[in-house]
């Protein structure tokens, strides 16, 4: 007699090296299905690999040697010596210093960021690995409408090269004008966001004012100016389901995602169609007490995400050996309100296409996306931050990881800071939970800590991260600092002087037996 076994009775072993011979995209789709398969992709060392040189963007070569599991070596020890630059504290080790002035720091083709230089009159914009600078023209103080079916001007952008001012030759025109269809005659002006730059597309976020000489009104609604640069085209859109917004609270996910926080919720839009009008596709709502603390519209509340990589390169030195997925990518809302001072760190895994799942509009309850993919922590406005991937570089007064819900003083401009790396990658986590000790020197495994509701609810995730320490202190005045693939940038600003100090961490030799 014949006895059948199931597919879900097979060992785990055996079921782990068949998930393993699937793509990275297949191995996500099984392991939502069970537990039986979410545990063996989870546990799995060698699925754990796999699915972080996806999410990385580290790409096999087609005439690489391959092992068992799929991937080369080579591929496999980049992974590795990347996961290990920022496994254990280190000290500044100093691989680059300059001093340059405010009116020549945007042609230093040294550097891999390129700062704003101040234009009266307009908004400047730059992208180092594309060369680009995007200059935008002030709207005009007052626009009559005299017919309403007509497109009046709203502002002018310019496309020029970074490092020289000239146009830049990858755009179709050197400047794009851009317009807006009022809904009725009479005496208006436009308020703009800060230009975003991602990819071939740059985005202005904007609302309308009625321009009276005693007050200003504003109109209802949300709107926004995309722009092809390459292709030369720019298209006005209004943004359904969202009234009102602070202009600085957007964020471009990709060249055809974007984000913007709202006074209760997080809107994601796509850009649909051939002229690329924008679609809300999800809402993921914010719950009562989190609005409290963040107080989006009665506070300073910053968007920390990590830096546009689309595009065609203009100079390749800067680009970094590989681009994150959103599956190796966080999102840092900062606030500092009197009704309290916090950081919301996002996994922006939710904004993923994985979450598209529906043409239709989506509302998600906080309880839904919240205790999964959210992080709290306690904050002061004085520190400074800086996102690359899923680690965030923290400026703290001490060079110990904080206690859950510890509150630290705030930094003083006469004092000194560390920095802090905290990396939320839940991949390298798991691996280094099935592999190493966590309570190991080496490796620093911490948590936020729980926020209960009066439900007796987790409110946020509790999720680990894993968080280093650069133990050398770094003076805070004027002090600004930028995190990166494998380096930190710390810069100074006195007068016009701006001092640039870029950091690596101590690399540890890599093997490329992934079970050591």
């Amino acid at each position: 007699m014949t006895t059948t076994v199931g597919f879900l009775s097979l060992p785990t072993e055996l079921i782990c090296h068949i998930l393993i011979l699937l793509n990275p995209r297949d191995i996500s789709r099984c392991a939502m299905t069970c537990n039986i398969f979410w545990l063996a992709v989870r546990n799995s060392v060698y699925i754990q690999y796999k699915l972080e040189i996806y999410a990385q963007g580290l790409i096999s070569t087609g005439t690489a040697a391959m092992d068992s599991t799929g991937v080369s070596s080579k591929t496999l020890c980049s992974l590795k010596k990347l996961a290990s630059l920022w496994r254990s504290d280190f000290h500044a080790t100093t691989t680059f210093e300059t001093v340059v002035t405010a009116a020549s720091c945007g042609t230093n083709l040294t550097l891999s960021r390129t700062w704003s230089i101040g234009v009266e009159d307009f908004f400047t914009t730059f992208n180092p690995l594309q060369d680009l600078m995007v200059v935008c023209s002030e709207p005009d103080h007052c626009v009559t409408v005299t017919d309403a079916e007509q497109d009046y001007h709203v502002c002018w952008v310019e496309f020029r090269l970074a490092s020289s001012q000239r146009p830049h030759p990858s755009a179709e025109c050197t400047s794009l004008e851009c317009k807006h269809t009022f809904d009725a005659p009479g005496d208006y002006r436009a308020a703009l966001s800060p230009l975003a730059i991602c990819g071939d597309h740059v985005f202005i976020l904007y609302y309308i004012e009625v321009a009276n000489c005693c007050h200003s009104e504003r109109v209802p609604g949300m709107f926004i100016q995309v722009i092809n640069w390459r292709k030369g085209y720019v298209n006005s859109h209004s943004l359904c389901h969202l009234d009102i917004c602070k202009l600085d609270l957007f964020y471009p996910v990709d060249e055809q995602k974007f984000v913007i926080i709202g006074p209760d919720s997080i809107y994601l839009y796509t850009l649909q169609g051939l002229n690329g009008s924008p679609q809300c596709r999800i809402i993921y709502h914010l719950p009562k007490i989190l609005r409290v603390h963040l107080s989006l519209y009665n506070s300073q509340v910053k968007v920390h995400g990590h830096p546009s990589l689309h595009g065609k390169a203009a100079r390749p030195e800067p680009m970094p050996s590989y681009v994150p997925s959103l599956e190796s990518q966080i999102m840092v809302l900062e606030s500092a309100s009197k009704a309290g001072k916090a950081i919301l760190v996002i996994d922006m895994a939710i904004f993923s296409d994985m979450a598209l799942r529906s043409d239709m509009l989506v509302d998600i309850p906080w309880s839904d996306w919240g205790p999964q993919y959210a992080c709290y922590f306690p904050h002061h406005k004085s520190y400074h931050i800086s996102v690359f991937g899923s680690k965030m570089a923290y400026a703290l007064p001490k060079d110990h990881i904080p206690n859950p819900g510890q509150r630290l003083q705030p930094l003083s401009n006469k004092g000194y800071f560390y920095v802090h790396i905290w990396d939320f990658n839940k991949r390298v986590i798991a691996r280094s939970e099935s592999v190493n000790d966590p309570d190991s020197s080496d490796l620093r495994i911490c948590k936020p800590g729980q926020m209960i509701d009066s439900f007796g609810k987790d409110m946020f995730s509790n999720r680990a991260y894993i968080a280093t320490v650069c133990r050398t202190p770094f003076p805070t005045a004027g002090s600004r600092i930028f995190l990166e693939q494998d380096r930190l940038t710390v810069t100074w600003t006195r007068h016009r002087d701006i001092s640039i100090q870029v950091i690596s961490p101590i690399q540890t030799d890599v093997g490329l037996d992934i079970t050591e």
